[in-house]
């Protein structure tokens, strides 16, 4: 009972923490939307353009959108020890498509795709570190082994909602799309999601692993 009563009120705090990194994603969403485009972010859109890209008609201008993701980019924040970071990761990625939508759906899931294949290699790097150099880590062969069998579950479910930053497209001389998305995952919300469903699929061995999930992101990324 006691034991249900812990993990209980570990989600519970974890939940918390999830709902003000919320509300401070929502506040910094509020202020790239009110962002007036750079004179750099002119100044790529400039050559973007010459080069043929364009944006699907109604959505944000070129400039604005490198505007935004320049901003993200440059987005800081303060971690547990005081020390400035970056705040978001940002992965791009380009697909060819014979439909534009086909060619985002494309793109957005290989930028996904391939920061999970980063993410899944940094932690099993890191579990085999503290494997190899302490006698009394809280990482086992046992852990390896079960992240490895889990770490699709673990890892697409923390990046399951990344946010879109940049798309742009052009057409090919044979009619396909070619279309550039840029992906932003907040390192905040990342961490605390990633230390749940450690926690979720690895049972008990995942009790023990965040500082783990600090450290990676922190230092990797």
């Amino acid at each position: 009972m006691v034991m249900a009563l812990i993990a209980t009120t570990s989600f519970a705090q974890s939940a918390t923490q999830l709902a003000k990194q919320q509300a401070e994603l929502n506040a910094i969403h509020m202020k790239m939307l009110n962002a007036k485009p750079t004179k750099n972010a002119k100044k790529q859109a400039k050559e973007l353009k010459k080069e043929g890209w364009t944006v699907p008609a109604g959505e944000k201008s070129i400039e604005q959108q490198i505007t935004e993701s320049q901003l993200y980019g440059a987005e800081l924040m303060t971690d547990e020890n005081g020390n400035t970071t970056k705040r978001f990761i940002l992965e791009t990625a380009v697909q060819t498509a014979g439909t534009y939508n086909a060619g985002y759906a494309a793109a957005r899931a290989n930028a996904q795709a391939e920061l999970a294949a980063m993410l899944k290699t940094q932690i099993v790097s890191a579990m085999q570190g503290k494997l190899d150099n302490s006698q009394n880590s809280s990482v086992s062969a046992v852990t390896i082994d079960k992240f490895n069998q889990r770490s699709r579950a673990i890892v697409d479910e923390t990046l399951s909602n990344s946010l879109p930053v940049l798309a742009v497209y052009r057409r090919l001389q044979n009619n396909n799309f070619e279309v550039q998305v840029r992906i932003a995952f907040d390192k905040k919300e990342l961490t605390a999601r990633l230390k749940r469903n450690m926690q979720k699929e690895l049972e008990s061995e995942g009790d023990n692993l965040g500082s783990l999930v600090d450290e990676v992101v922190k230092d990797k990324f």
